[in-house]
């Protein structure tokens, strides 16, 4: 029985095959990087920068908007706190009463009367 010779893991196929290996593709790899591949790196490098240039600015006026709309609703809270004050203290009686003085309205000192109707017999 003839033994396959790829099986082996002690002999190269390609010596097998009589395909000795080229020496063009080792002396390839020794070879200097290309002048376009140097140029790639720096295009990435360049539009990784900007992006970052960019995402950076973004950041920083995105937090400028922040506390900008925070110094505003401080702002408006105070404002809305002075405005319910407002309003109920002018709606107390005494103050009710004072404001209608002049126009002759009096405030009223005695109870009201309740009125009721007398229950009806069968």
């Amino acid at each position: 029985m003839i033994e396959n010779p790829f099986l082996n893991t002690d002999i190269d196929p390609q010596t097998v095959m009589d395909n000795p290996t080229p020496e063009e593709s080792t002396s390839q790899q020794d070879a200097p990087i290309p002048l376009w591949s140097w140029v790639k790196f720096a295009l990435v490098g360049f539009a990784l920068m900007l992006f970052y240039i960019y995402n950076s600015h973004h950041a920083n006026k995105a937090i400028r908007k922040k506390e900008q709309l925070i110094k505003d609703l401080k702002e408006l809270h105070s404002e809305r706190i002075s405005l319910e004050s407002q309003t109920t203290n002018a709606s107390k009686q005494s103050e009710l009463s004072k404001r209608l003085e002049g126009s002759g309205l009096k405030e009223i000192t005695t109870p009201p009367i309740k009125l009721t109707k007398p229950h009806e017999q069968d």
